[in-house]
């Protein structure tokens, strides 16, 4: 539940008036004439499912919120819509509105955070990556962060994502990876050793890249924790060390 402490601004709509695409909003109780740092979150599923209402389980956005922040949870067009790059257009349009629009509800455009899980830590490192002015952090749970080895050849995630026949071009520049330049924002990778679907070893090549980059990155891995562990309800809810929210929060505290 959201606390009556807290107000909620939901299906806000954002992007351009031919693809309406909505975000949540969820804020804090502040000081007045006091401004809060934002933390836009992106939910996973595989760039073909999933909405933006994952971000209001309560180890997600209410967490942050109860922190002090102030949260978005954004909606963008899934694969079976649309194909890249509809997602990180939306990512982007949902970015920009935020830095435009948040200080109305107490929100500091100059303190946003992005996160997301899987197909939404994707989309937050390319806002992080590409758009380093904006985005002053990262926090990152079983990213996909450079898709340059899959199987071109056979259906799944990311060649629905590209549409048919996606070249090895067009698979470098959905990486993440590849847009790591000396500018991107503080970064946390989080990602469980015992992630099936997306190796670990995608959270080990993009903590060495931004490393090679004088980026500040920090890696947090979840002890045999499975691929789904940033969405799931913590094992000890008293723990706010157990949660995707929880690590996020004591980064986002510590950067923004």
């Amino acid at each position: 539940m959201v606390s009556p402490a807290m107000s909620f601004y939901p299906a806000v709509r954002y992007g351009r008036a031919e693809n309406p695409v909505e975000l949540d909003i969820l804020v804090p109780q502040r000081q007045p004439g006091s401004a809060l740092p934002v933390a836009v979150f992106f939910h996973g599923g595989g760039w073909h499912e999933g909405d933006r209402g994952a971000g209001m389980h309560p180890w997600l956005n209410p967490l942050l919120a109860s922190r002090g922040y102030v949260t978005a949870s954004v909606t963008y067009r899934l694969s079976g819509v649309a194909p890249w790059p509809a997602q990180y257009d939306d990512a982007r349009a949902a970015l920009t509105w935020v830095q435009s629009n948040i200080a109305d509800v107490g929100g500091d455009p100059s303190r946003i955070g992005v996160w997301g899980f899987s197909a939404g830590a994707h989309l937050a490192a390319h806002l992080a990556f590409r758009e380093p002015g904006i985005v002053k952090a990262a926090s990152l749970a079983a990213c996909p962060a450079d898709l340059r080895g899959v199987s071109i050849d056979e259906p799944h995630e990311v060649t629905w994502l590209m549409g048919p026949s996606p070249n090895p071009d067009a698979i470098a520049g959905v990486s993440p990876i590849t847009w790591v330049t000396t500018d991107a924002p503080p970064t946390l990778i989080v990602h469980g050793t015992d992630d099936h679907i997306v190796e670990f070893d995608q959270a080990l090549a993009l903590r060495d890249a931004l490393t090679a980059a004088g980026g500040r990155v920090e890696l947090h891995a979840i002890p045999d924790g499975s691929h789904e562990w940033a969405d799931k309800p913590p094992l000890d809810p008293t723990d706010p060390h157990a949660t995707f929210g929880g690590v996020t929060a004591d980064f986002f505290d510590r950067v923004l």
